[in-house]
């Protein structure tokens, strides 16, 4: 009887750090996830679809903002830092996620962030993300177990 292969994953990572994205994403693709990744809010939701100069958005980057767009609709979690790049947070990042349909509201969040702060941690925890992972606390192999054995335990 042949192995059925296994299902690969596709995990959205929202890291500000571009030295800890490139390990991140690096780690996750040698674990056989597929990686899309931003720096900030802003970056997710527009999907790069940005003017240029003249106000004008190109056929090209089109193209790529709906390919990117496709990709998001697979997401099976979100690996998300609290500070980001630009003005909005993690926090902000989740209230307009969950403001974008029922499919994007039953995405599991695994926070990982240096803000150890009691208040944040209750804020996302109000949020409903899965867990909450301190980075000084966790090893990069011990996180990626732990979304590995949550995505594996409650498949889609």
């Amino acid at each position: 009887m042949k192995k059925q292969p296994l299902e690969t994953k596709t995990i959205l990572v929202i890291e500000d750090e571009r030295p800890l994205l490139k390990v991140i994403n690096a780690r996750l693709g040698k674990d056989g996830f597929n990686v899309i990744s931003a720096r900030s809010v802003d970056e997710v939701f527009n999907a790069g679809i940005e003017s240029n100069d003249t106000k004008v958005i190109d056929a090209e980057r089109i193209r790529k903002a709906l390919k990117y767009l496709e990709d998001l609709e697979k997401i099976d979690a979100i690996w998300l830092d609290h500070n980001l790049l630009g003005k909005e947070n993690g926090v902000d990042f989740i209230k307009k996620l969950r403001k974008n349909g029922a499919l994007w509201k039953k995405i599991p969040i695994f926070v990982v962030s240096n803000t150890e702060s009691t208040q944040t941690i209750k804020s996302y925890a109000s949020l409903g993300v899965r867990n909450y992972y301190i980075k000084s606390n966790h090893r990069l192999d011990e996180i990626i177990k732990d979304l590995r054995a949550f995505l594996n335990k409650n498949k889609k």
